[in-house]
């Protein structure tokens, strides 16, 4: 059986699973485990399980013609301090596990078009990783501080109108958690928010090294140490609400001057590679409703972000994004979400003067996505995705990737 027919056959017996759940009113598919989630509960621990299953197809562009399937089981779980004195405290861990193929890299496009496939990995060892084991510290009403190993895409998986971690919403990872150069996939550190009446908060200090598919405790700190900081105010435009946040982030972390590359991939005797010792980014984020469900706090509305790095030694000087969506506005689908978003990468001069000489032209990348998520019920989701891309490489051709997501909350 091929991967169209499986991804094909999974859809339709879970299809059919909900149509006969469509009048529950339960939150998962498994319900109670008989009896085992309330029993784990009133013990302080809750779980979330959930797979997601992927189809995407390459259907134009330089070598093209191309077909995968692709999935994520993770599972993340709470312990709640509460239960023995520490009732401020909760343990986060997240265990993920990927499997399957993947299209990432397809035709010469440099932004992951699979956020959730990409991290921690798609193939061998790489595919699993405890991406999240960390404490949330609770003070005040809403303020948290966390510490330890910390999914930074699963933080921005909260990102009003985009986020969802590849799973909810849009794919591509510009929208799902967009590139800096200077902020890992997954960190080890902390992050401390902080509510007041007019702004929120964010300060963050971290390891710069990836703890991607490590546990973040080997030799910690030992290449610099990254901070951030953000500010975020909440408006309201026409009665709707929106937001304008700035953040800056520093890393000491030294890196490959770009104008060295040559150094590092044809390396001559006696020649090494000089370093830059610092980087920084910066950027400007917005969200704003434009419209809402009634007798609900959803709703739909636009989203964009600009940053700027230092360009050397991150390769990525440039960045731009801008969207619309969130839940569907029609009155009887008020659950589902769909999202059309548009973005703009221009990598390093350094980078794009290397390649020239290499006869590997490079042009700004820019990206179209589109997508739509039908809520079956609670638990099951099913929806189609399409992806058109100017990519990174300029001699290739653009590019056109189409997808279908299934996502079951167990």
């Amino acid at each position: 059986m091929n991967r169209k027919c499986l991804f094909g056959l999974v859809i339709f017996i879970v299809t059919t699973i909900s149509l006969n759940a469509q009048k529950s009113e339960k939150d998962t598919s498994g319900n109670n485990f008989k009896g085992f989630r309330d029993k784990m509960s009133s013990n302080g621990i809750s779980f979330q399980p959930r797979l997601t299953l992927f189809q995407q197809n390459f259907v134009k562009g330089t070598n093209s013609n191309n077909s995968v399937f692709a999935g994520k089981a993770d599972l993340k779980i709470f312990f709640n301090g509460a239960k023995i004195g520490l009732k401020r405290l909760t343990l986060v861990t997240q265990l993920e596990q990927n499997f399957g193929q993947s299209l990432n890299g397809s035709g010469g496009v440099a932004i992951p078009l699979n956020t959730a496939t990409t991290f921690p990995g798609i193939s061998g060892a790489n595919a699993f990783d405890v991406t999240s084991l960390y404490f949330i510290y609770q003070f005040g009403q809403k303020n948290t501080l966390l510490f330890g190993k910390i999914n930074v895409i699963d933080l921005a998986a909260s990102s009003l109108y985009s986020g969802g971690a590849g799973i909810t919403s849009f794919w591509n990872m510009n929208f799902a958690a967009p590139v800096s150069g200077i902020t890992p996939a997954y960190i080890f550190g902390t992050v401390a928010s902080i509510h007041t009446k007019a702004f929120k908060y964010t300060f963050m200090v971290y390891d710069p090294v990836s703890a991607v598919n490590t546990s973040g405790l080997e030799n910690p700190f030992s290449q610099g140490i990254t901070f951030s900081a953000a500010i975020e105010k909440k408006v309201q435009i026409g009665g709707l609400p929106g937001s304008h946040a700035l953040k800056a982030s520093y890393s000491t972390q030294d890196g490959t001057d770009l104008y060295d590359l040559g150094d590092i991939f044809f390396p001559t005797p006696g020649s090494t590679a000089n370093l830059e010792d610092s980087r920084y980014y910066f950027s400007y984020r917005f969200t704003q409703q434009l419209g809402k469900i009634s007798n609900s706090d959803k709703g739909w509305g636009l989203f964009g972000q600009i940053g700027v790095s230092d360009g050397n030694p991150n390769p990525v000087d440039f960045g731009a994004l801008m969207g619309i969506g969130g839940n569907s506005f029609f009155k009887s689908r008020s659950e589902d979400k769909w999202g059309l978003g548009i973005y703009y990468y221009s990598f390093s001069k350094p980078v794009d003067e290397f390649s020239e000489a290499n006869g590997i032209p490079l042009r700004n990348e820019t990206g179209i996505e589109m997508f739509y998520e039908f809520q079956i019920n609670k638990w099951l989701s099913l929806g189609g995705n399409t992806q058109y891309i100017v990519p990174l490489v300029k001699n290739n051709e653009n590019a056109i990737f189409l997808g279908l997501r299934s996502s079951i909350a167990l």
